[in-house]
């Protein structure tokens, strides 16, 4: 989905009806602006409740199948 704002003359920016609708954000919600140089974009996110919420669970799939107590046996013997 591609939208188009513009950014007003006191700098703020109306965000599109479809992107708020979608992405449930109301009145009061806090954005995340982020700004990647290597590639010139914006990017918005909502500010989540709890960051620590919000990552639970990132990157599990790196574990998904490995045996965790086999993995840490074997990291011990390397340190010996």
């Amino acid at each position: 989905m591609s939208l188009v704002s513009k950014l007003n003359k006191d700098r703020s920016v109306k965000i599109p009806e479809e992107i708020l609708r979608k992405a449930g954000l109301k009145p009061g919600t806090e954005i995340i602006w982020l700004y990647d140089e290597g590639t010139g974009q914006i990017l918005l996110m909502e500010k989540p409740d709890s960051f620590a919420k919000a990552m639970k669970g990132l990157g599990k799939e790196v574990w998904q199948d490995i045996d965790i107590n086999e993995y840490v046996k074997e990291e011990r013997k390397s340190w010996e």
